[in-house]
């Protein structure tokens, strides 16, 4: 898998008026003084473009003051090192938001086939070529077989093309082609419907797309408009993409809408099938560029390679949004987050992978097919509702790679092909996730293929987790255990008898990096993996939100693994998954108990305290032979119990562990679950 970046924090429609956080680096704190100055007296001065507001919004101050806050580096870890979230512009301007326009004082171009008429100022037809060259509100009607609109205005001007009805195809170039300008808005009138096309070869070296700008690009209005991009991408704009409204559909060879400076997304109804990215920004220079940013609106996108795609930030903090991707369905090169909306994906690779940091805040987010599921250097879960269907590891923390020659150009067109059948994992009207079919092959993070495990029991359409429940029901009644289940083993006990302490994740046993994070403090997370359900290559923290794991069948695979310290000091945690590799936590406020018991797809797990009190229940997806359980009002020293179909197991839960599950001998298991001692099977658990 190529790598790539992430580290999140957006907060929907907040102001973004610190210019000192926005002026950083190369001494341009010193600007500080002067920008505030400009924000004061440009909200007083009327505008002299055609239809622009009166008084600039924040967003239209850091946008014209761009290039006095701009800071361009030699590498990409230098930008990632100057990275901070907060000082991007994720506003959309007023005039982004105003799809309105004046009729009666617009210039109107009337298309007829292979001519174009023009009436008003500012803009001249020859033969099937249109130029605007000045400011102002143009109104476009007709079909043109084989022609375009070319833009050629000032730097400083802005631009609004209304199409009102348009049908037009350039064989040789894009079909609007805005080589210069300040801003363009292309408006869809309201009820009308819009097609624009262009050829397979362009005579231009520089455009790239078959609606092209050099300069800020914004999609607006109500109507619909078709995008067809026969030569390389649907919609690219060199500087920021805004889409604010419309029905809009793109089919590109390529990516179908590329902001390479930023795209935003805050409304409209969109559609996208591309040969290459979905979605994508692609500026490395600069760390308040190269971000994707989605707060509204409806997307479905079927990608090739990744569904949307950002160089330094990828925030989803609204809006409906459905994926389906050959590569990744979310990356980010640095950070991402998760503020809000819902969002269902399938991937050939990761759901969401970001490099540094991934931040869950809220929302919905079901991932009915992946390789791997959350990925990054530092995942951490506040909120929301996660629920995440994996062939390898579900939830993943691995040292991020910044490196310059992980950076992805805009030809970029590598694809990956989809694993698993359509549908294998499909999402149940109950909200429950099928299973995927065990013999699936599936590529790791390292480009190989794996074989998913071989199950006993795993079934299609299995039921997924249940939540806890909250009407305090009693346990179920206790059978009689086998004689090697009973009560948790001390570890010495067990290695005393020939025993091993599994081996830890990655490629040297035990190793452990320290920047490696999985945090969850809030929301719900439902995991069903064939390879680990959590995997740090670090620490794992739990101090909130609930956690409920089907884990992998083969014993070279846990549902929880870590090379650091694991702890947890608050949430509801329910796991079950394979013995042989199976961990504890090392230590906790909340006390926890790994017991062994086993069980089939399909077999119901509930875990109960002392006083009969369900802590959690999980529906199992595949053969499983242990659960580790911890949950409020578990104390130390108290006795957990397990109930697989009624037939319950004991153990005493603790808030200090000392080792994980020995593979080497018969019987019981520890209680705790410390790093991990020795190495794992031959060939079983290389590095993510």
């Amino acid at each position: 898998m190529t790598r790539k970046t992430t580290n999140p924090r957006c907060e929907e429609g907040s102001d973004r008026t610190d210019f000192v956080g926005m002026l950083r680096g190369a001494g341009l704190l010193l600007a500080g003084c002067a920008a505030a100055v400009l924000l004061f007296s440009v909200a007083g001065c009327s505008s002299t473009d055609a239809g622009e507001p009166s008084i600039a919004s924040t967003a239209e101050v850091l946008e014209e003051n761009a290039s006095e806050k701009s800071v361009e580096y030699a590498s990409f870890e230098e930008v990632a090192a100057a990275f901070d979230a907060s000082a991007l512009n994720l506003e959309y301007s007023k005039r982004d938001m105003d799809a309105s326009f004046d009729e009666s004082s617009a210039t109107k171009i009337t298309l007829s086939g292979d001519s174009a008429s023009v009436s008003g100022s500012g803009a001249a037809a020859e033969g099937s070529t249109v130029t605007i060259s000045t400011a102002g509100t143009y109104i476009v009607s007709g079909n043109l077989t084989d022609g375009s609109i070319t833009v050629t205005t000032s730097e400083n001007d802005k631009v609004q093309i209304v199409l009102n009805g348009v049908k037009m195809a350039s064989s040789s170039g894009p079909a609007i082609d805005i080589q210069s300008a300040d801003k363009c808005f292309i408006t869809l009138a309201e009820g009308t419907q819009n097609s624009l096309s262009d050829g397979s070869a362009f005579t231009s070296e520089d455009a790239n797309a078959c609606i092209y700008a050099t300069c800020d690009l914004t999609i607006n209005g109500s109507g619909s408009l078709d995008v067809s991009g026969n030569y390389r991408h649907g919609v690219f704009s060199k500087d920021d993409l805004v889409v604010y409204g419309g029905s809009i559909n793109v089919s590109a060879v390529e990516d179908g809408l590329n902001g390479k400076d930023s795209v935003k997304i805050g409304a409209g109804d969109i559609s996208i099938d591309s040969g290459a990215d979905g979605v994508k920004s692609s500026k490395s220079t600069n760390p308040e560029k190269g971000f994707v940013y989605v707060s509204g609106g409806s997307l479905s996108i079927d990608a090739e390679d990744d569904g949307i795609q950002a160089k330094t930030y990828l925030c989803i903090a609204g809006g409906s949004i459905e994926i389906d991707a050959a590569d990744d369905a979310l990356h980010s090169d640095l950070e991402g987050a998760l503020n809000g909306g819902s969002t269902t994906v399938r991937s050939g690779d990761d759901a969401f992978h970001c490099e540094t940091k991934l931040e869950v805040n809220d929302g919905s987010f079901v991932v009915e097919t992946c390789s791997e599921g959350y990925e990054a250097e530092q995942v951490v879960v506040n909120g929301g509702d996660t629920n995440i269907c994996a062939l390898d590891d579900a939830m993943n923390a691995s040292a991020a790679d910044l490196s310059d020659d992980s950076e992805s150009s805009d030809a970029d067109t590598s694809t990956i092909a989809l694993s698993g059948e359509p549908g294998a994992n499909a999402a149940q009207p109950d909200g429950s996730i099928g299973v995927p079919d065990a013999s699936s092959a599936n590529a790791d993070s390292n480009g190989q293929q794996n074989t998913a495990p071989q199950g006993a029991g795993q079934q299609d359409g299995a039921t997924s987790p249940e939540l806890p429940s909250d009407d305090g029901a009693q346990g179920g009644q206790a059978g009689e255990a086998p004689s090697d289940l009973g009560h948790a083993l001390d570890v010495q006990d067990r290695m005393g008898r020939g025993g091993q302490a599994p081996g830890g994740q990655g490629g040297a046993p035990g190793a452990s990096d320290s920047n490696c994070l999985i945090q969850i403090n809030g929301g719900k997370v439902v995991l069903d993996s064939q390879g680990d359900g959590v995997d740090s290559n670090g620490n794992v923290e739990i101090t909130g939100g609930t956690l409920l794991v089907n884990g992998p069948s083969s014993d070279g695979d846990g549902a929880f693994d870590y090379d650091g310290e694991a702890t947890i000091s608050g949430g509801t945690v329910l796991m079950a998954g394979a013995v042989g590799m199976a961990q504890s936590f090392t230590s906790g406020i909340h006390a926890f108990a790994l017991v062994q018991a086993s069980g089939s797809a399909g077999s119901v797990i509930e875990a109960t305290d002392a006083d009969g009190n369900v802590i959690a229940t999980l529906t199992a997806t595949r053969a499983f032979g242990c659960v580790l359980v911890s949950g409020a009002g578990v104390s130390d020293g108290d006795t957990i119990t397990v109930s697989v179909d009624g037939a319950a197991t004991m153990a005493t839960a603790s808030t200090t562990g000392t080792s994980g599950i020995p593979t080497g001998g018969p019987g019981g298991i520890a209680t705790g679950g410390g790093p991990a001692k020795g190495n794992r099977p031959e060939g079983q658990g290389g590095p993510a």
